[in-house]
């Protein structure tokens, strides 16, 4: 898409040696993990994942404007994390995307504060530590002079190597609250074609990261001056509303400080160099959030969560190799469930740390197994489930109080075996724990 330039600050060229997204520093393995690819019929895209379910784009990358502003949006299948589009790390598919219906695509050649769009994935992606957007009080930390960084996929100028995740390190030059953007970059110093739709980040005082800005466009060629942002936090409320989702777990979409317990864990280090992207990129994780208030666990907490496993029932049989979801209802009165635990056998096979508390698609060998969900608050506060006995290939054991009756334990029969550690598990152990391997976290 061709772009404008008009009433940007005039700024110096950076210091030599300055990494430039233009000419930019490619990123390492799980450096910056939340900004991710797109591609569709309109064209290549950069985008952010500010919510497990949400990645923020521009506007102008879901259709071609200038050719049919009333045809259907280009929407991409997948978005793409990793370091190189056509080296991919992960896909993950795309359930529909959104534009801002208020989108001013005939002013200055689409670039301005109104270019914002979202897309909603098919399923969340937890392994990931967030960049959430910056709103409420978090907003006075955009304001010029203030160090950003600038990610993308983009071009290389002079006009080559798009495809490449890049990053700049730069300044705020300007912010217009009235008309929704942000200015950012400079001289040689810029995004580029590609890097479209892309986030601006900045650091908290504690160290963690957040989401500013959506890359509109600026001045060609690329680095001939700084670029034009849509403020983030002046589309959250009509994504929130379009999307059914919160994506300010700290504040309320008003801007009242209102934190949750997803208000934590956001990334603290994005320049990590990791070399494990089959693990998610694991990275230091913010503490619970206190940025315009109290955080979400300032009071004691001493109530311990309510849990129960909802299906299959006590006394269920299936047949050998039938596949069996485990479900789990928690809840907790005080600072929320942080996770559940299932039990098989009393030995640990799965963890859940996300709503709705789901262990599916298990399988069994043939036995009878006790089954116990344990859920624990985000003060430590634990508790265990009544016992929910089943039967595979057999009838189950236990009784209808809840009691061991003849079914098989750790110490015999045939029975699961299987244990939190290598150490003594058996091979119907080893069997369980392979169907079980995939159930850490739900990601798609």
């Amino acid at each position: 898409m061709a772009v404008a330039h008009a009433g940007d600050p005039v700024v110096d060229a950076p210091p030599p040696g300055e990494p430039l997204i233009a000419n930019g520093a490619q990123t390492e393995p799980c450096q910056w993990p939340t900004t991710v690819h797109l591609s569709s019929s309109a064209g290549a895209c950069t985008g952010t994942l500010i919510h497990p379910e949400i990645i923020s784009t521009a506007a102008h990358c879901l259709k071609n404007w200038e050719v049919d502003p009333e045809g259907p949006l280009a929407v991409p299948n997948q978005v793409t994390f990793g370091e190189h589009a056509i080296q991919p790390k992960r896909q993950v598919g795309v359930e529909y995307c959104e534009v801002n219906p208020d989108y001013r695509y005939w002013e200055n050649n689409g670039v301005n504060g109104s270019d914002y769009a979202f897309c909603k994935l098919t399923g969340p992606v937890y392994d990931v530590p967030l960049t959430p957007p910056v709103y409420g009080c978090e907003t006075e930390i955009i304001s010029a002079g203030r160090p950003a960084v600038m990610v993308g996929f983009g071009n290389n100028e002079p006009g080559d190597g798009a495809g490449h995740k890049r990053y700049g390190e730069s300044v705020i030059q300007a912010v217009s609250e009235a008309d929704n953007r942000v200015v950012v970059g400079a001289v040689g110093n810029a995004a580029c074609q590609g890097d479209s739709g892309g986030p601006a980040f900045v650091q908290y005082p504690d160290g963690s990261w957040r989401t500013f800005g959506i890359v509109s466009g600026g001045p060609q060629p690329c680095g001939a001056g700084p670029d034009v942002y849509a403020l983030l936090h002046g589309a959250v409320p009509w994504i929130e509303e379009v999307s059914g989702v919160d994506v300010t777990p700290c504040h309320d979409v008003d801007g009242t400080w209102a934190p949750t317990p997803a208000c934590q864990k956001f990334a603290m280090d994005p320049w990590v160099v990791q070399s494990a992207w089959p693990e998610w990129c694991p990275d230091e994780l913010s503490a619970p959030s206190s940025t315009c208030g109290p955080s979400f666990d300032s009071e004691p907490d001493s109530v311990a969560p309510v849990v129960a496993i909802v299906s299959p029932a006590s006394g269920a049989e299936f047949e050998l190799d039938e596949s069996i979801d485990i479900e789990v209802d928690a809840s907790d009165e005080g600072h929320g469930v942080a996770s559940v635990t299932l039990l098989i056998d009393g030995a640990e096979a799965a963890v859940d740390e996300h709503e709705p508390w789901l262990f599916a698609g298990a399988s069994f060998p043939a036995g009878s197994y006790e089954l116990v969900a344990v859920a624990e608050d985000y003060s430590g506060n634990v508790t265990e489930s009544a016992p929910v006995w089943i039967g595979v290939g057999e009838p189950a054991g236990g009784d209808e109080n809840g009691g061991t009756g003849d079914g098989p334990g750790l110490d015999g029969g045939e029975g699961c075996g299987c244990t939190s550690s290598d150490e003594g598990t058996g091979v119907l152990g080893l069997m369980l724990l392979v169907a079980l391997g995939g159930w850490r976290r739900r990601t798609s």
